[in-house]
């Protein structure tokens, strides 16, 4: 039952997928979600992933928070440097390397978290099947934006469809991955799970700052930019409110 449950949060990965596919305005969509996506992860980011990450590593203290932070920066820079490069200065001819790139890096750093979550969700949902669910669905409504952001980003390349749909099926089933690991190791200390997810919150952070903002200023349709940060924003508060 606990590893079932953690392929709910999956799924949702899907829903936002659909949205994309089935969407009209395919640029719009792009600039929307994109937006959307940049203020769900920083939201994200203060509210939820920061605060538990301290809460693990209490005993530890913050010091091994900033240093796997910094190790996840890296990694995701290093990362950055494998994925064909992208010029903002001559958008007009690498505006489509440059959608790939994102969509590439934000597969990569939620996979990571994914896998994180889905260990997070097993635990809970071993001890209590209705805990498990509800955390589930709570870790699936913040994955929407995302799906709808790498569904559309990839969907706008050149990239076949069999390419887009097989990233998204990835990330749906990351979490769940994150399950089978629990299974297989049984237990993982609050150590190792902070450090794990200090490595999230560096790729994370990398990915806004250095990616998403660069594409937010770059954004032809201001409109649809700035409608997504504010739906972002509700939408996070939302979850928020209701305590996911």
């Amino acid at each position: 039952m606990a590893l079932l449950v953690t392929l709910i949060a999956g799924l949702f990965f899907l829903l936002g997928a659909l949205l994309a596919f089935f969407g009209k305005e395919k640029k719009g969509l792009i600039e929307f979600s994109i937006g959307m996506s940049f203020s769900v992860m920083l939201l994200l980011l203060a509210f939820d992933i920061v605060p538990e990450v301290m809460e693990l590593l209490e005993e530890k203290g913050t010091f091994f928070m900033y240093i796997f932070i910094v190790i996840g920066i890296v990694m995701l820079k290093l990362i950055d440097i494998l994925v064909p490069h992208h010029n903002h200065d001559a958008e007009i001819k690498t505006h489509d390397k440059h959608l790939k790139h994102i969509g590439i890096i934000s597969t990569l750093a939620l996979i990571v978290h994914n896998v994180i979550e889905g260990i997070g969700i097993y635990n809970i949902a071993l001890l209590d099947s209705k805990a498990g669910i509800l955390m589930a669905i709570g870790v699936g409504l913040h994955n929407i934006p995302f799906g709808i952001e790498i569904a559309a980003t990839l969907g706008e390349t050149k990239k076949s469809k069999i390419y887009v749909i097989s990233n998204i099926l990835i990330l749906v089933f990351s979490t769940f991955l994150g399950a089978l690991l629990m299974m297989v190791f049984k237990s993982i200390s609050d150590f190792v799970l902070g450090s794990l997810m200090s490595l999230t919150i560096g790729m994370i952070i990398y990915l806004v700052l250095f990616e998403m903002l660069i594409e937010l200023g770059a954004s032809k349709n201001k409109k649809y930019s700035v409608a997504g940060l504010g739906v972002g924003i509700l939408f996070m508060l939302g979850i928020l409110a209701i305590g996911g």
